[in-house]
């Protein structure tokens, strides 16, 4: 048995003691019928052997050389991109001011906090077809700044 277990382990100690494990479970079922005792304990020693290799892969961890840490991708954004996402930011603003001043609060309600048309229109005593019409007007607007 050790000579069976020592062929699908790394080391001889290791298999000297899922010898030992082999028959100390048997020991601890005495109660246990077996009609074949060298099938048992070679039943025995491969589970024993499975649940070693399926701790080894759990156990087991890939080491990674320090270089590759610094190809991992941040959570946050890159200098850059906060930049552009401000200038971003800036277009849309300047191109929001030049909207008059109710298409500019209906735009803002709409597009900026996500009121839809009824509960913008609701928010400012208006009709919906008011709401509509006013962000028809924006939209060039929107989209040229979404498309910068």
């Amino acid at each position: 048995m050790r000579s069976y277990l020592r062929r699908r382990l790394p080391d001889g100690h290791t298999a000297s003691n899922m010898v030992q494990d082999t028959f100390l479970n048997v020991q601890e079922h005495p109660e246990t019928r077996i009609h074949d005792l060298r099938a048992y304990l070679y039943a025995i020693a491969s589970n024993l052997l499975i649940n070693h290799h399926k701790r080894e892969a759990l156990r087991r961890t890939e080491t990674m050389a320090p270089e590759a840490f610094m190809q991992i991708v941040a959570d946050e954004p890159s200098p850059e991109d906060i930049v552009d996402v401000r200038l971003q930011l800036e277009r849309v603003h300047a191109l929001v001011q030049e909207l008059p001043r109710r298409t500019q609060e209906i735009f803002v309600l709409n597009r900026i906090e996500g009121l839809t048309h009824a509960d913008v229109a609701r928010h400012l005593g208006i009709s919906e077809s008011s709401v509509q019409k006013h962000l028809a007007t924006a939209s060039p607007i929107w989209r040229a700044a979404c498309a910068r």
